[in-house]
């Protein structure tokens, strides 16, 4: 909400700043030669899940108040998509892509923007999940957020996880403690 004696934006009170998507279904861009009804995205439930289920996951602060910041301005659309093309449906796939292709040409050096670093919005998923299994969050919750099963997760992201030695061996000193005054047990 905006606070006119600050002239910021600020969290809902009783917030913590965090946010949530909910996923309900999948559209990916098929192109129209593969999809049934020859539109150019492939509208279905999640993967692996039955029509109708969800999934969850956070959105970190400044994302949610980014995000609290363009509802409150735009609102949603009547279908209730936060973002639409200029006549009220869908984004074109081409303006997506030509506004990441600015975006990256803002916030990238000449010798990254020449690299594969996020070449493609999609990367975002892939940093995003790495960072959090970094972070330390518990591959179980990680999976959880992003659809996967735990297997499919590690195979696909257990080599992104680096620099987890000090943190581990300090986790398993802590659980072998008796008490908290660090003497052995």
């Amino acid at each position: 909400m905006w606070n006119a004696e600050t002239e910021e934006w600020e969290d809902p009170p009783g917030s913590d700043g965090w946010g949530e998507f909910e996923f309900g279904d999948a559209s990916p861009d098929a192109g129209r030669r593969w999809t049934d009804d020859g539109d150019q995205r492939d509208r279905r439930q999640l993967k692996h899940r039955p029509k109708g289920d969800t999934r969850t996951a956070p959105i970190c602060p400044e994302l949610a108040k980014l995000l609290r910041w363009h509802t409150e301005e735009f609102g949603y659309s009547p279908d209730g998509k936060l973002f639409t093309g200029v006549k009220g449906g869908e984004l074109p796939d081409i303006t997506i892509r030509r506004a990441w292709t600015a975006a990256r040409g803002e916030a990238l050096t000449e010798e990254e923007q020449a690299s594969p670093l996020a070449k493609r919005i999609y990367d975002l998923r892939h940093a995003c999940l790495s960072l959090w299994l970094n972070a330390g969050v518990p591959p179980t919750q990680v999976a959880a957020w992003a659809g996967h099963s735990v297997e499919v997760l590690l195979r696909i992201y257990a080599k992104c996880i680096d620099g987890q030695d000090a943190i581990a061996k300090r986790r398993i000193a802590e659980a072998l403690r008796e008490d908290g005054d660090g003497a052995p047990a």
